[in-house]
């Protein structure tokens, strides 16, 4: 039986289908729509398919186009913009039925030494001194007298853990801080292939990256008659990585306002080095009750 992060994993397993067409046909992951960052992954994926030359991914922008359809496969189709003696560039589309759902831009480049300077990362308690996301919901589900059973998305398994600097209260929502600090580890082994690592980052930086925002104006995702979702992404690829280690995905949002969140999250090493960046805008709406 296939780990979690092994089914995560063959998501990057695209079938070729001409030249520079690729499908997935297999199961899409999500609730009720395709999962962002399985799209942002396998585009990726698709682009690096056509580069030929050691240029590696530096720069992903994103758009969110439509929402993903759980049962239907996806097509990706790749445009070759540029090829350069440094850079690649590469336009994909991910379509279904006919309609693009999402689009992206990647930037690919050769390997350069050059000057160096970066942030420092933020002084927060090691990950081995932190309990476990789902062991800090477990004990709020117990606080409140709540079964298990009754929640089980609330309790989903996944192939990552997980570890919260600030923890929340989900059921007692309130306006906190505009910033949200996670360490994070694979739930299991990583190829070291720094395509695997970069798709595999990719796909799980849209993993509460909005949360910073929602924290802002005191919603998150059991709020009732709250609605959140992705609009664009974009990520910044500064060294290599590995993810097989402990790693800080730390985020913040500058502002909410018009129905959108803006957050932004750093991604440093257990070592100190700042291996990625990211950005992403999405809908925060709070539709008024019906009557």
């Amino acid at each position: 039986m296939k780990s979690l992060l092994e089914k995560s994993l063959s998501l990057f397993d695209l079938d070729k289908v001409d030249k520079d067409i690729y499908s997935w046909s297999g199961k899409n992951v999500g609730f009720k729509r395709i999962f962002g960052g399985q799209v942002m992954a396998q585009t990726l994926i698709a682009a690096y398919k056509t580069i030929d030359v050691k240029h590696f991914a530096h720069s992903f922008h994103s758009y969110f186009l439509r929402p993903g359809q759980m049962e239907k496969p996806i097509t990706f189709t790749v445009d070759r913009i540029r090829d350069g003696k440094s850079f690649s560039t590469r336009t994909v589309k991910a379509i279904q039925d006919g309609e693009a759902i999402f689009n992206s831009s990647i930037s690919f480049q050769k390997e350069e030494k050059g000057l160096e300077h970066q942030i420092k990362m933020p002084d927060v308690p090691k990950p081995e001194d932190l309990k476990s996301e789902i062991e800090n919901r477990r004990a709020l589900l117990e606080k409140l007298n709540m079964d298990e059973g009754d929640m089980p998305m609330f309790l989903k398994q996944r192939e990552i853990e997980m570890r919260p600097v600030e923890v929340q209260d989900y059921f007692n929502p309130k306006k906190l801080p505009p910033y949200k600090n996670t360490w994070i580890k694979a739930e299991g082994k990583l190829p070291k292939d720094l395509i695997s690592q970069q798709a595999f980052l990719l796909y799980i930086s849209d993993m509460g990256l909005l949360a910073a925002a929602n924290n802002s104006v005191g919603v998150n995702f059991l709020t009732k008659n709250f609605q959140n979702a992705s609009l664009d992404h974009a990520m910044w690829f500064h060294r290599k990585i590995d993810l097989n280690d402990w790693f800080l995905y730390s985020i913040d949002s500058p502002i909410t306002r018009n129905a959108r969140g803006f957050s932004r999250g750093s991604i440093f090493s257990k070592t100190g080095d700042l291996v990625a960046s990211c950005t992403q805008e999405g809908l925060i709406r709070l539709w008024p009750e019906k009557k």
